[in-house]
């Protein structure tokens, strides 16, 4: 992975235990999310591991989420070096982010696959009607209060 402008530590974005992380969500989400209720949950599909290297999260994480869809979003990478730069002040190198973006969009569709539900690639320039209608065919929450 390359960085474009070296930063001090506390910018990384890196992950130096993958797994505890995944229990440390794994946890909250049993904590925080009633299992009859709807829940979106934003996250990723690969993160930075402590040799900074795209490692994809454990199958077993979503496995244990059992989500209903998934769904990715994805955009230019011009305009998430910006929103990287923005809100962390860290700049990546433009071949490290379209590989990390594929990574999370391969991914994402292989577990979609492997846990046998929906999945929907939503591409944020063409704005959010494609996430609402997806959303409306999974007829979520229909009959429940």
């Amino acid at each position: 992975m390359k960085l474009k402008d070296e930063k001090p530590n506390n910018t990384d974005k890196s992950v130096k235990n993958i797994n505890s992380n995944q229990d440390i969500l794994l946890n909250a989400i049993e904590k925080y999310i009633h299992p009859d209720r709807l829940a979106l949950i934003d996250g990723h599909f690969c993160l930075l591991n402590s040799d900074h290297e795209v490692e994809r999260i454990p199958m077993e994480t979503f496995q244990r989420i059992a989500p209903c869809a998934i769904i990715v979003l994805f955009d230019t990478i011009k305009n998430i070096s910006k929103r990287i730069s923005g809100r962390d002040g860290i700049s990546y190198d433009y071949d490290f982010l379209l590989y990390f973006q594929d990574e999370e969009i391969k991914y994402a569709k292989n577990i979609a696959e492997h846990l046998c539900v929906p999945f929907l690639k939503l591409d944020v320039a063409e704005g959010f009607d494609s996430f609402t209608n997806f959303i409306d065919k999974l007829q979520l929450g229909k009959g429940k209060k």
